[in-house]
């Protein structure tokens, strides 16, 4: 091997963290048990999840807002004691500290339910007060082109290291407008005037193609209105609206990892008559592709000036996958005819609701929500549709896994199946593949540059600029003399505080 003669570097794109923090907030609020479920004699079991629904960056601190998700199974205030299941839901608003944020940089939040206590109000028997407290973690990011050095010249005694980053390959966005026009349910009046709209745009699905990024998602809107009745009572009706769209990126390739933000700029909704609404809204999509890539880097090097850059990045600890089948036989919920044969099975939702470290390995529970269309056993032969949720739990290695690491985890669908039984039974079988990543903030000093040495002719004294990295002895080495004789000529100075831009004098020796 000819050993190199010149330093050798490269460009790398990365997520530099300019800041992470977490903190604990307390969420209060009430929800009612909805008719027609009995009133609560005791409550069973409560599922809890949490999902970030909007994200604010702004300088120093990122706002969160979210709902908190309750499923609850209780026996019933009755005299069979049947047990029955709800769900709730409670909105929140948190924040946490982010010194050096700024709001065009990147955020990512986590939240984690650690707590959750149901007391039954002294107002309504039927109404409950909750109190919940969730770990509300954040990240911030800014894509950054950093320099490093990867060889240096045989002549210099140099150490290095191997790291495993996210390299960015592109980050673009796109604004797409989404738009239906829609009736209010059938329990609500129609609508004379719309008072307030609140949109949120959510990213159900991201895949990638060749230098594009295709992106379902959902558009939620919570309208309150004015009802053309003669009380002109105010109402509030909540609509989905779907969407696919897509965002060019171009090197984006297929076996790459994609994150997609999704941001509601503008929404307008109109009374038009026969649809009574008519929703516009404009939704910002921001797309980043990275790919999984291993840098061998100069960390430390001794006998010429080397510049130096901080890095501040997420280093991939492993990933890994896991495939998990799920079998279920149901029956079909009344009042759903029985089925003779199933049509098309398609998949509504697929979610992470719980995924937990332990050394080497992640514990990960998640549903899928599956839409099953479907031919009735009547003698119409009428096609029906239902709904199931299929609930999975699995674990993926990872070593060197620990506590407290940061970890993504995505489930996809490979395989979906169903089957009319006999009776009203259907059975259903999926496999479902759980990717897992696992990474952790690594800060890394790394050679940057090698320049060469200032002109020191023996007998002199030069002036010097402390740069990163700097150490007295180090300083000597370089320009052949002794720490004794560089704190002579600098009086006060403290060895062990040297300040990056500090002009400090250092005599000359001679060479050999």
């Amino acid at each position: 091997m000819v050993a190199a003669q010149t330093a050798v570097k490269e460009t790398i794109t990365v997520s530099q963290v300019v800041s992470e923090n977490s903190k604990q907030t307390v969420v209060r609020g009430t929800f009612m048990i909805p008719d027609p479920k009995p009133d609560v004699d005791q409550i069973i079991s409560i599922d809890k999840t949490a999902s970030v629904k909007k994200t604010r960056l702004l300088p120093d601190k990122v706002v969160v807002e979210g709902t908190l998700t309750l499923q609850i199974v209780y026996v019933a205030f009755e005299k069979d004691q049947s047990v029955h299941h709800m769900h709730a839901q409670v909105p929140f608003t948190a924040y946490v500290d982010l010194p050096g944020a700024l709001p065009d940089m990147d955020v990512r939040v986590d939240v984690f339910v650690e707590d959750v206590k149901l007391n039954p109000s002294s107002k309504d028997v039927r109404q409950f007060d909750v109190i919940a407290v969730l770990d509300v973690s954040a990240k911030v990011t800014e894509t950054r082109e950093v320099e490093v050095l990867t060889e240096v010249p045989d002549n210099m005694h140099a150490s290095y290291d191997v790291i495993h980053i996210d390299d960015v390959v592109g980050r673009e966005s796109a604004q797409v407008i989404v738009s239906e026009e829609f009736d209010e349910p059938d329990e609500k009046p129609e609508p004379k005037k719309v008072l307030d709209v609140d949109a949120t745009a959510m990213v159900t699905d991201a895949r990638i193609v060749a230098d594009k990024v295709i992106i379902d998602g959902e558009l939620t809107l919570q309208i309150m209105y004015v009802g053309a009745v003669p009380e002109q009572s105010v109402h509030n009706m909540h609509k989905t609206i779907k969407f696919t769209d897509f965002v060019e990126v171009p090197g984006a390739d297929p076996e790459m990892d994609v994150v997609v933000d999704a941001v509601v700029e503008d929404c307008d909704v109109e009374i038009k008559g026969d649809p009574f609404f008519s929703a516009s809204c404009v939704i910002r999509l921001d797309a980043r592709v990275t790919e999984p890539r291993e840098v061998r880097v100069v960390t430390e090097c001794t006998g010429n000036t080397v510049e130096t850059v901080e890095l501040n990045v997420e280093h991939i600890i492993g990933e890994d996958s896991s495939q998990v089948v799920v079998r279920e036989t149901f029956e079909t919920p009344d009042p759903k005819p029985c089925p003779e044969k199933v049509l098309n099975v398609s998949i509504d939702e697929i979610k992470v609701t719980e995924k937990k470290i332990i050394k080497n390995k992640v514990i990960t529970k998640g549903y899928v929500d599956v839409k099953i269309v479907y031919v009735s056993a009547k003698p119409d032969q009428a096609v029906h549709a239902m709904h199931q949720r299929l609930n999975f739990r699995t674990f993926v290695e990872i070593k060197g896994a620990v506590e407290g690491m940061d970890v993504v985890v995505k489930p996809v669908v490979e395989y979906i199946n169903a089957e009319a039984t006999m009776g009203c039974d259907v059975n259903i079988e999926a496999v479902i593949k759980v990717r897992v990543r696992v990474t952790e903030t690594m800060r890394r000093s790394v050679c940057a540059d090698v320049v060469k040495d200032e002109e020191c002719p023996v007998g002199q004294v030069i002036d010097y600029t402390i740069k990163s990295g700097d150490r007295l002895f180090q300083l000597a080495q370089r320009y052949s003399t002794t720490v004794n004789r560089i704190l002579a000529e600098n009086p006060g100075i403290n060895p062990n505080n040297l300040q990056v831009g500090q002009v400090i004098k250092i005599p000359c020796g001679a060479k050999g």
